[in-house]
C-alpha cells in the first residue's frame, strides 16, 4: 500500500509516516527542502527518538521535490491514502499540486481517495476546498467528488528535529489518530491508531482547549517569569496550580457541554495531563508560544477555553491570566508576535481584546 505525505516536517515524519510504516504502507513524502528530499531518497528511511531516548526507524520511504508537479501527480494517482502536515496557513499553497494529482488520478485510477488533513484546524477542509475550487476550472469541479477532505486531531507531541542524515524527530508515544468520520469516502484506510469520531467538532475542541490550551497557558505564564521550557515553568508552584485548576475546570465544563462518555473523557484528560508534564520532553516555550495572534482568536485554545468555562459556570481565572500573559508575550523573531506588539502599541490591549479576541471584558 502507498501513502502520499505532503510535508516532511516533524509531524509528517515523526507521526503520520510512523503510523503508515506500522500499518504496512510505503510512504512517499512531498517536500520543498531539497537537501531533505535527497537524504530521504539516499537512505529510504527516517527515524524517531522517543522521549526515553529509544530510537525507531521508519521505512520504506522516499521523497519528491514539491516543485516537481508531474512526479507528485503521478504519486497522487497511485496512492491508497494521502495526508498533509504543512501548517494550516500553507494548505492553499497545496491546491495546484493536488489539482494536478486529481487530473492524473481521474485518467489513470478513478478510485476514491481520502486526504487526511493533519493540521489541527476546524476549518482546514473548507480552506483547502475553497483553494481547490479556485484552482480547478469549473468543468473540473467534479474531480473533487471522489476526494475525502478528512480533518484529523494530531495529538502526538513532536518537539524537535534531531541532527542526522536524514534528521530525526523527538516525539512522545501517543499513537491515536482521531479523524472526521463523516468526511470519509468509503471504508477508513487501514491505519493503526485511526479512530473515526463524530461529531468531529467536539473532539477537536476538547483536544484544542485541553491539550493545546493548557500547553499555551503554561508557555505564556512561563515566558512572563523568564522560563525557557514547559518543564521548567511547571516547576513554578503558581503556574502548576493554575495548570491543575484549569484542567479540572475544563474537564468539568466539557462534560456539562457535550455528551462525552465520562469514563472515556476522564481517561483522555489524564492522558493529556501526563503527556504535557512528561519530564523527558524538555519542550521549548518559544515553540509552544509562537503565533500568539492565532492562539488568541475567539474560537482558539485560550479565548475559546475561557468562554467555555464562563458559559458552563466554571472558574475561568487560569485562562484569563493566560490571555493577559499572551498579550504581553513578545518574540521579535516571530512575525505574529511582532504584529501583536504593534497592534497593542497602536491601539492598546483593550482594543485587541475587543476587536481580535471578541471579548468585551476579561
Amino acid at each position: 500500500m502507498l501513502a502520499l505525505q505532503l510535508g516532511a516536517g516533524k509531524i509528517g515524519r515523526g507521526f503520520l509516516a510512523h503510523l503508515y510504516a506500522r500499518s504496512g504502507f510505503e510512504t512517499i513524502f512531498v517536500e520543498a527542502r531539497r537537501e531533505l528530499v535527497e537524504s530521504l531518497n539516499r537512505h529510504h528511511s527516517c527515524w524517531i527518538e522517543w522521549t526515553d531516548g529509544e530510537r525507531e526507524p521508519i521505512a520504506p520511504v522516499s521523497a519528491i521535490d514539491a516543485r516537481d508537479t508531474e512526479a507528485v501527480a503521478a504519486a497522487f494517482a497511485r496512492a491508497d491514502v494521502a495526508s498533509t502536515a504543512v501548517g494550516v496557513h500553507a494548505l492553499p499553497q497545496l491546491a495546484p499540486l493536488i489539482a494536478a494529482g486529481l487530473r492524473r488520478r481521474a485518467a489513470e485510477n478513478p478510485a476514491p481517495l481520502n486526504l487526511l488533513l493533519g493540521e489541527n484546524a476546524l476549518h482546514a477542509h473548507t480552506l483547502l476546498c475553497d483553494a481547490l475550487l479556485q484552482t480547478l476550472a469549473p468543468e473540473e469541479h467534479r474531480l473533487l467528488e471522489p476526494l475525502g477532505l478528512v480533518r484529523c486531531i494530531i495529538g502526538r507531541q513532536a518537539v524537535a528535529e534531531l541532527p542526522g542524515d536524514p534528521p530525526g524527530v523527538r516525539v512522545d508515544r501517543y499513537s491515536k489518530l482521531p479523524i472526521d468520520a463523516d468526511a470519509l469516502i468509503g471504508e477508513p484506510p487501514p491505519i493503526v491508531g485511526l479512530q473515526p469520531v463524530r461529531p468531529f467538532e467536539i473532539y477537536m475542541q476538547r483536544k484544542l482547549y485541553l491539550h493545546n490550551g493548557l500547553h499555551a497557558l503554561i508557555a505564556y505564564l512561563g515566558a512572563q517569569r523568564g522560563y525557557h521550557t514547559i518543564q521548567h515553568a511547571l516547576q513554578d508552584p503558581e503556574i502548576h496550580a493554575l495548570f491543575v485548576q484549569g484542567a479540572k475546570s475544563l474537564a468539568q465544563a466539557f462534560l456539562k457541554a457535550h455528551p462525552f462518555d465520562p469514563a472515556e473523557h476522564y481517561e483522555t484528560v489524564q492522558d493529556i495531563l501526563a503527556r504535557i508534564q512528561d519530564p523527558h520532553l524538555d519542550d521549548p516555550i518559544a515553540r509552544v508560544a509562537r503565533e500568539p495572534l492565532r492562539k488568541l482568536r475567539p474560537d482558539d485554545r485560550l479565548v475559546g477555553a475561557y468562554r467555555l468555562l464562563a458559559e458552563q459556570g466554571e472558574d475561568p481565572t487560569p485562562f484569563r491570566k493566560a490571555i493577559l500573559a499572551a498579550l504581553a508575550y513578545y518574540d521579535p523573531s516571530d512575525p505574529e508576535s511582532a504584529a501583536l506588539r504593534q497592534m497593542i502599541e497602536a491601539h492598546g490591549a483593550d482594543y485587541v481584546l475587543r476587536e481580535w479576541c471578541q471579548l468585551e471584558r476579561l
